[in-house]
Formats: C-alpha cells, sequence, structure tokens
C-alpha cells in the first residue's frame, strides 16, 4: 500500500478511537435511583443525602423523587425503612401529601383509584389529603363546573370495588374533601360547607360533617405550601379578630371554627390555662373535650415524639381544670399516636400509665386504645388483633373480644 493511501486510512482510526475515548470520558453518570437498588438501598441513600439537612423536610422532598423509577406503594415501604433508621420521623404527613398528589399528577382521573391505593394508618393518612388536593390543583371552578363535578364527590371515600376503608381513613378523607372544596370554590367559606353537607351525611345514619368542616377551616389557619398561603391571603383572622370571624357561623362551623385555630395560640397551648382559654368558647362538655382533643394532636407530636418528655405531658394533662379534660388530655396523647403510626402503640401505653394514683383517668385512657382498634383497623384483622396483643391485661383481651 502506498504511503499516500495510508495516510487517510491512519486519520480514519485516529478518528475512531478519539470518538470512543470521547464516549468513555465524557458520557453522563447514571444516578443512584436509575440503578437496580432493593428498597434498603434507596433508603440509605435517601438517609445520607439528608443527613445534613433538616431531616423531615428533606425526606418530604427526595422520597417522592424515588416515584420516577419506583412505585408509590414502594416509596411507602421505602419510607417505613427510613423510619426505622431514624426514629424521629414517624410523623409523615407532607410526605404522604407528596407522595399522592405526584402519583395523582400521572393521571388526574384516576385520583379515586390512588386513594383507594394509599396505606391505613401511615403519615396520619396524608396520602388521602395529597390525592384530594392533586385533582383539581389549586383550580378554582365556576358555580357552573362545581354543580358539574358534585356527582363525583359523595362516594369518594366509600367503599368500591377492593377499597374497603376502616373507620379512620375515611374521616380522613372526609376531613381531605374540605380542603379541596376550598381549592375548588376559591375559599368560599360558605360554598364549602354547602358542599360538606351535601356528601356527608350518609343514608345509613353516618355524618362526616364535622371531619370535612374541619378540613374546610384548616385550610384558613395551617396552609402549608405557597398555592395554599395564595389561596387564603387575607381571610385568616389574628387572636384579636377570631371571635367576629367565627361568629358568622353557627353550631359545628362555628366550634370547628376556633378549634382549628390553634396555631394561633400555639405557644399557649403548653400550659393549662392555655389550653383552658383556647376551649373557653365551647359550651358543653361535649365541645370542650373536642377542643382539648384538637390541641393535643399538635402538643403529642411535640412533647411525646419530638422531646420525649412524657413527664410534661403528664404535668400538663393533671393541671387542667375538670375531669373531662383531664381524661380527654391522656385519651387523645395516647390516640393521636397510634393515628400517626400504630408502631407507637408501646408509647401509648406509656401515656395511659402516667396517670397513676388516678385508676378512672387510667381506665378512661385504654378503653380509648382498645375502641381505637374498630377506628383505625377491620374488625377481626391481623393487624387488629397484633395490636390488641399488645395491650397490657386485661385490656388486651376486652379488645380481642371487640374484634370477634
Amino acid at each position: 500500500m502506498s504511503r499516500r493511501k495510508q495516510v487517510p486510512l491512519i486519520f480514519f482510526m485516529l478518528i475512531i478511537i478519539l470518538t470512543e475515548l470521547s464516549f468513555l470520558i465524557f458520557r453522563p453518570t447514571i444516578p443512584f435511583q436509575a440503578k437496580k437498588l432493593s428498597l434498603k438501598d434507596y433508603a440509605d441513600k435517601v438517609i445520607t443525602s439528608c443527613s445534613k439537612k433538616n431531616r423531615a423536610a428533606c425526606y418530604d422532598r427526595e422520597i417522592p423523587k424515588l416515584m420516577d423509577y419506583i412505585s408509590m406503594e414502594d416509596a411507602f415501604e421505602v419510607a417505613k425503612i427510613v423510619q426505622k433508621k431514624d426514629t424521629e420521623y414517624l410523623y409523615c404527613h407532607v410526605l404522604g401529601h407528596n407522595l399522592s398528589y405526584r402519583e395523582t399528577g400521572k393521571n388526574p382521573n384516576a385520583w379515586k383509584d390512588v386513594i383507594a391505593r394509599c396505606p391505613t394508618t401511615m403519615c396520619n393518612n396524608g396520602c388521602l389529603h395529597g390525592s384530594l388536593l392533586k385533582r383539581f390543583n389549586s383550580e378554582k371552578l365556576t358555580d357552573e363546573q362545581v354543580e358539574a363535578v358534585k356527582s363525583e364527590l359523595p362516594d369518594v371515600c366509600e367503599p368500591r370495588g377492593n377499597w374497603n376503608p376502616v373507620e379512620v381513613e375515611k374521616s380522613m378523607c372526609y376531613h381531605g374533601m374540605g380542603h379541596l372544596h376550598m381549592y375548588m370554590t376559591g375559599a368560599d367559606i360558605q360554598k364549602s360547607l354547602e358542599l360538606c353537607d351535601f356528601i356527608a351525611k350518609k343514608k345509613n345514619g353516618k355524618d362526616y360533617t364535622l371531619q370535612c368542616t374541619q378540613g374546610v377551616f384548616m385550610q384558613i389557619f395551617q396552609p402549608l405550601e405557597p398555592e395554599d398561603f395564595a389561596l387564603v391571603k387575607g381571610l385568616t383572622p389574628s387572636k384579636e379578630t377570631l371571635e367576629n370571624f367565627c361568629i358568622h357561623y353557627k353550631d359545628v362551623p362555628y366550634n370547628v371554627c376556633h378549634t382549628e385555630s390553634w396555631p394561633l395560640f400555639r405557644d399557649e397551648l403548653y400550659t393549662p390555662m392555655g389550653i383552658t382559654e383556647y376551649c373557653a368558647y365551647a359550651k358543653d362538655s361535649l365541645e370542650q373535650k373536642r377542643c382539648v382533643s384538637i390541641a393535643m394532636s399538635m402538643l403529642t407530636t411535640d412533647i411525646v415524639i419530638h422531646q420525649n418528655d412524657l413527664n410534661k405531658l403528664k404535668d400538663l394533662c393533671l393541671g387542667l381544670p375538670n375531669r373531662t379534660m383531664r381524661s380527654t388530655c391522656f385519651s387523645h396523647a395516647a390516640l393521636r399516636l397510634i393515628r400517626i403510626d400504630a408502631q407507637y402503640v408501646s408509647k401509648a401505653i406509656e401515656v395511659c400509665s402516667l396517670p397513676d394514683n388516678n385508676d378512672a383517668l387510667e381506665e378512661d385512657c385504654f378503653q380509648n386504645l382498645v375502641e381505637e382498634s374498630t377506628f383505625s383497623f377491620h374488625r377481626d384483622s391481623s393487624n387488629a388483633l397484633s395490636y390488641c396483643q399488645k395491650l397490657p391485661d386485661p385490656w388486651s383481651k376486652k379488645c380481642i373480644k371487640r374484634n370477634s
């Protein structure tokens, strides 16, 4: 071969070699999510990524990103693994929101199916809320559009197909519907309450109006995301104007307007006097009990989970002025733990054992844990049995009997 002919051949081979080298050197790295990892590996990666940040908020952001590669159900399993390794992350309501919100975004018309796939008693049923809210994605509907979509709403939280929700799931679902109504109506409170009346009263006598109404007013007092704040801008009253704001409503809405306003009283609620003043609007013992139970939702999360200070909880509850309030304080602290996650049953038992030398308060608390077995679990299910067996006698036997 002549020298003239060798030059193009050498040049051609050089081009091939350089091309291959450039591919090896400059090809993009494969993100860890794209590799086939076990759920444990995904959890470890998330934990490492969030180790130097606000961990809970970081988990709420990072775990949903895994849904580009794994299912919503698997993402919840990853969250469970994270929870076992980081025991401060059992309160994951926002994560539940984010996972179902993202899943529903893939096909908003399948929002009811996403609800049916949400896990029971995990992340305080935040999954139910996220799917409901994504259905309309912050859109304000016209009156005509609201009328057109009303027919979709009454069965959202009711059993259908393979979905057979327990009472806690139904309650949280109807609560989520209250949030949804506020988005649909552009934060028109009266129209949202009318929608609650339309969907929440059932032919079998069940009435979830309270839960739906709580969702409506929670949207006002506890916005989470930027679009939530935009929705209720200028609507949220101050502590000083609260009564003038709530007085426009009667009966259940009036009471709920007060109970959902607890963020205005957050600092004061850590004292018996603060809870008493927050619940001063209540005109009877039943409403006073409801008010204390709402306060305990926030207080239990902080005092028991974050601070792990059972003595502080004990002093708070025993310092309340009457038996109804003291009993509710202990009982609903224990119930709050179960509804955050059933893994907290041993801690709930500790709470019920706090009012030593007061058998009546202790009995009230354990009786509430027994009744919870048929609220958070299907009657006579393996989950209910496992829950009952963890209670001390005689409450364990009573719980098992209730489920038989």
